[in-house]
């Protein structure tokens, strides 16, 4: 048996999400499920998914997601990552001759990393030498 934690507040539709749609290996093996579900997606894009779970490895968790849906979705993303890449680009070239003018000790004092740490790891510091 195979336990799978909801982190928000379930509802009635992730219930029926996971009774219908969260398969075990040996579900999928041992009967015409993994059929049914490639003829579901044949034809016209369909967004259901199916969790596959091995009950033995907890680790080993997959999707079967229909190919045109996951293309799409693919495609989304590249878009997303295109755009984000020109507004960067063009925040860049905006601020090409803009001065910075934080001092040094500000940005550390609002960083996540520890300056003495960075010091102390200096010595370990290996540089590719060409």
């Amino acid at each position: 048996m195979s336990a799978i934690r909801v982190n928000k507040k379930p509802t009635s539709s992730t219930f029926r999400f996971l009774k219908e749609n969260v398969l075990s290996v040996t579900e999928l093996t041992r009967t015409n499920k993994l059929s049914e579900i490639l003829n579901q997606y044949a034809g016209e894009e369909t967004p259901e998914i199916y969790v596959i779970q091995n009950h033995k490895n907890r680790n080993a968790i997959g999707v079967l997601v229909d190919l045109e849906h996951y293309e799409r979705l693919l495609k989304i993303q590249e878009a997303v990552e295109r755009s984000t890449d020109e507004i960067m680009y063009e925040i860049a070239i905006e601020r090409i001759n803009e001065k910075a003018d934080i001092p040094l000790s500000k940005v550390l004092d609002n960083s996540d990393f520890d300056f003495d740490d960075l010091v102390k790891s200096l010595p370990n510091t290996k540089l590719d030498e060409d």
